[in-house]
């Protein structure tokens, strides 16, 4: 299968996933949006140059742009698209900033979500943490299917792909000290300027109401949003230079980086790539888990693409640190991490009518698919033990049991030592000011665990550490399973809740797990022989809009069974609980310790 998404404001030919500089005047196609007529030639362009290709979805906010694409011979497998976009521009309302996020299932096994965004302008903290927000905001307002509109998509996706002007810029530590030094100096001089002053100070200088018009008339024929914005923030500083008398060693002419672009440049011209790739905001805020826990993207390995001049080649603007502000990321689910291979990232130079030079990537995924049977024969004498992401898979033959009929046997999991850390403040402080949480077990495909409601813990009032003292029992469904076989894909979600007495409850995070990888060693063939165990520890992050909120353990035992052979399988469970989301009934037992009345 072969897919092209293209996003945000720029036209060329590329592959699976295409990034863009935001805003820049309708990427060579038209200056102009009324009626959506650049939409339109936009869309007449793409299917001129991409002729065995049909659009499957497209959507316009604001600036933004997103496309699908898939080749005409295979629209026939495509099913369940969504979408949905956020606004993240001035009181979450203008769409100058912000995102769409397209999924869509191909053949009915493999579940894709493709985000396009462009984030916060601007240098400095406040601005990459703003950044940041943005990110979370945008997958937490953009839900897109509906069955499980608890999770974002990073969650329920196999593969989701992220591109556009995400905006980081390049920073190098030593600036960023001296620019923090020499901030600190600017306040405290001009607060001693104006305590010299005293009250006469409301009427001198400072040079803010000579903007007037400024953020106006910077707004040309043709400039992007940052070009705007970043020109506004740059004639708002040089007012306050003027009026503050500048600070230490400071030029009048000098830009509002100081000493940042020439260091850059440097190592631009020395096609130092590695040195450049040390200073990338992004590939330091998803080192440290600031954003997008869990997405991958490659080095940049070529020059900056922002801010450059319209025309070919790099020419740097010298008001602003060249950046690596158009990238390309991707996530894939637990144990499809190995199914995505990039084979392209790679600017587009010759492009010309944007301050930003596009990028294009090229992804080869590999899809899910039924499988015949995820029999494994391992010995029994050993455990056997996989090592990595904090889990330990052993297999053990542990029930003894009677005939059997095969056609009864479903997929058994009993869920124990079940307990969170560090879980976040959901509550507000007239209340508590803690969390009450509980864990709801969500499976995709949906008929596997949903029957009115999904399986739910108990509610654990005012704790932030919770253990249940109790153990979940959990029989998968036959329907959600393909050809009596549990399909590749299949995912477990264990969704953290906080439960509130007054509105609706809210979501903590999830922890997905692979299921098929939880049953990797069992035998689900027809046939098979029954009564054997895989036990797995889990100790992983709880996610939430690609940011992590505390930490959730817990041990899984899964079997394949008639129902003769349950009773052997719980056999040591303590206070087991097959309930489903838990009544208003438990809810007042559990604050209050007495039983509802009925």
């Amino acid at each position: 299968m072969v897919m092209r998404g293209i996003s945000a404001n720029q036209t060329y030919n590329g592959l699976s996933s295409n990034s863009s500089g935001g805003g820049g005047g309708g990427g060579g196609v038209i200056t102009s949006n009324v009626l959506g007529y650049d939409n339109n030639k936009l869309a007449d362009l793409i299917q001129t140059r991409c002729p065995s290709y049909e659009i499957i979805t497209s959507s316009l906010r604001g600036e933004m742009r997103l496309f699908v694409l898939v080749q005409s011979h295979l629209t026939q497998d495509i099913s369940n698209v969504y979408i949905a976009a956020e606004n993240t521009g001035i009181g979450s309302i203008m769409a100058n900033k912000g995102g769409i996020i397209v999924t869509l299932t191909f053949r009915d096994m493999t579940r894709f979500s493709f985000m396009t965004c462009h984030l916060e302008a601007h240098e400095g903290m406040q601005h990459y943490i703003q950044r940041n927000k943005n990110l979370a905001e945008i997958l937490g307002g953009a839900k897109t299917d509906p069955v499980y509109a608890m999770q974002d998509a990073t969650i329920f996706s196999h593969h989701m792909f992220v591109c556009g002007d995400l905006n980081y810029r390049i920073k190098f530590s030593e600036y960023e000290k001296m620019k923090e030094k020499k901030k600190k100096f600017m306040t405290n001089l001009m607060m001693k300027k104006m305590s010299m002053k005293g009250t006469s100070s409301s009427s001198g200088g400072g040079g803010g109401d000579d903007d007037g018009g400024g953020g106006l008339s910077s707004l040309s024929k043709g400039a992007s949003c940052d070009e705007a914005e970043e020109e506004e923030e740059e004639e708002s500083n040089n007012h306050k230079g003027d009026g503050g008398g500048g600070g230490e060693g400071e030029k009048k002419d000098e830009p509002a980086n100081g000493s940042h672009f020439d260091q850059a440049k440097a190592l631009v011209e020395a096609e130092d790539w590695k040195a450049l790739n040390e200073g990338d905001e992004l590939a330091g805020a998803l080192k440290q888990k600031e954003c997008l826990v869990g997405f991958s993207t490659l080095p940049c390995h070529w020059p900056p693409t922002f801010k450059v001049a319209r025309g070919e080649g790099y020419q740097y603007n010298e008001k602003r640190t060249p950046s690596y502000t158009d990238r390309i990321l991707w996530k894939s689910a637990e144990g499809m991490v190995n199914n995505v291979i990039p084979f392209l990232y790679e600017p587009c130079p010759e492009f010309i009518t944007s301050d930003h030079k596009p990028i294009r990537g090229g992804f080869a995924v590999k899809l899910n698919k039924d499988q015949p049977s995820c029999t494994e024969k391992t010995s029994d004498s050993a455990p056997i033990e996989r090592r990595g992401s904090g889990v330990f898979v052993r297999t053990i033959p542990n029930l003894k049991t009677a005939a059997h009929h095969d056609e009864e046997r479903q997929i058994q999991i009993l869920v124990s030592d079940l307990k969170c850390t560090n879980l976040p403040i959901m509550d507000n402080e007239f209340v508590g000011g803690l969390s009450d949480p509980y864990v709801l077990f969500v499976s995709s495909p949906k008929e596997l665990l949903f029957s009115k409601a999904w399986p739910s813990s108990s509610i654990i009032p005012k704790n932030l550490n919770p253990v249940w003292k109790e153990d979940m029992y959990l029989t998968m469904d036959r329907k959600g399973m393909r050809n009596r076989q549990l399909a590749e894909g299949s995912m477990l979600m264990l969704t953290v809740m906080d439960y509130d007495a007054t509105s609706g409850d809210d979501v903590i995070g999830s922890v997905a797990l692979n299921l098929n990888e939880l049953c990797s060693k069992l035998d689900l063939s027809a046939g098979g022989p029954p009564g054997k165990v895989q036990e797995t520890y889990i100790s992983r992050p709880i996610l939430r809009n690609g940011q992590e909120y505390g930490m959730l353990e817990c041990k899984l035992k899964t079997a394949f069974l008639a129902p003769k052979e349950v009773k052997s399988f719980l056999s040591g469970a303590k206070n087991v609980r097959t309930a489903m989301k838990t009544s208003w009934k438990s809810k007042i037992q559990a604050f209050t310790g007495f039983a509802a009345m009925s």
